[in-house]
């Protein structure tokens, strides 16, 4: 359990002001900024490895690019790698042709092509490193993840309370009949706004909060953590957001949140969602999303499903980050 007592030390705000590349408003940002197109000789390649599957196969989660000829794939994912570390920090690689391929068969593709970004680790505890996002019918509990139900996801980073990968992907199979538009927008940008609006909120998302750890981990460890939003490492800001978490784990180890915490929260979320502080798209079946989990929020409307369970919306999630060790703890 969380020491409700402890005295949380003050850290101190980035100083200088973030640059724009990062900190980018709508204004700022063309379809070209994100949207990546799979060129002819990556789909050649992505076609051979599909072909050599069907004849040779083995477990998704055993292959490695190095066992195939992916030249112009590497040269797609140095592009995008460059898109997430120095660009605006998201990216729709577009896109894997899903009437060709099975679903096992797409899901290698992602497996193989998101190693040439980052190592796989674990997404939950039990270990799992693709990680089904359908709607299961439940509702958003202090145990059940809003990405199993059909519910709005309002902003936030993925796997703030504990060790964020710097990179998430999404690799959509199926969508819903109506709805479920998705959202990003940068942190940096929130940060900025935010050091313009109020500086006493800012300085509030440097100190820690206590963060709900949704009952993934082992029997008798701390239902929760405490992390800041912001935090500077050398002179870069990372971030980490979910403004569902916190007053679910302040009243988990029976405290209260602060007034400038929740304020802080409250304020950054709106920035998010003000129309000049995000980008608006509808994510297709083939696609693939990538995020630089550090410094871009996202999020995703209610939906409403396909009745016929062959027909229902289908995505897969992967967590890469090369330090720490792959299990979810890191």
């Amino acid at each position: 359990m969380i020491d409700a007592s402890r005295r949380w030390p003050l850290s101190a705000v980035h100083r200088d002001p973030l640059p724009r590349r990062t900190a980018w408003r709508r204004s700022d940002v063309s379809e070209s900024d994100w949207l990546l197109p799979i060129p002819d000789d990556c789909l050649s390649e992505i076609d051979a490895v599909v072909r050599s599957l069907r004849e040779h196969p083995v477990p998704t989660l055993v292959l490695s690019p190095d066992e195939f000829e992916l030249t112009a794939c590497r040269r797609l994912a140095a592009r995008l790698k460059d898109m997430l570390d120095a660009g605006i920090g998201f990216a729709v690689v577009d896109r894997l042709p899903v009437d060709a391929y099975s679903k096992e068969e797409l899901l290698a593709v992602y497996w193989l092509f998101s190693q040439m970004l980052a190592r796989p680790v674990a997404q939950a505890f039990k270990g799992t490193l693709l990680y089904d996002v359908h709607d299961t019918g439940k509702k958003t509990d202090v145990r059940v993840r809003a990405d199993l139900t059909n519910e709005d996801l309002s902003w936030h980073t993925d796997y703030g309370f504990n060790h964020p990968p710097p990179y998430i992907g999404l690799l959509v199979m199926r969508t819903a009949l109506s709805g479920g538009v998705s959202s990003t927008g940068s942190l940096h940008t929130a940060h900025e706004v935010l050091r313009e609006r109020d500086a006493r909120l800012l300085q509030r998302l440097y100190e820690p909060y206590i963060w709900n750890r949704q009952g993934e981990h082992a029997e008798g460890m701390p239902i929760c953590t405490s992390n800041p939003i912001f935090s500077d490492h050398g002179g870069a800001v990372r971030a980490r957001f979910n403004r569902a978490l916190q007053p679910v784990g302040y009243r988990l180890v029976g405290r209260e949140i602060d007034p400038d915490g929740m304020d802080a929260l409250n304020a950054l979320h709106d920035i998010l969602s003000e129309p000049e502080h995000h980008v608006d798209f509808v994510l297709a079946p083939g696609q693939m999303e990538f995020l630089n989990n550090s410094r871009i929020a996202h999020r995703r409307t209610a939906f409403i499903d396909h009745d016929d369970p062959a027909l229902k919306r289908h995505l897969s999630r992967i967590f890469l980050r090369d330090e720490g060790r792959r299990s979810y703890m890191g």
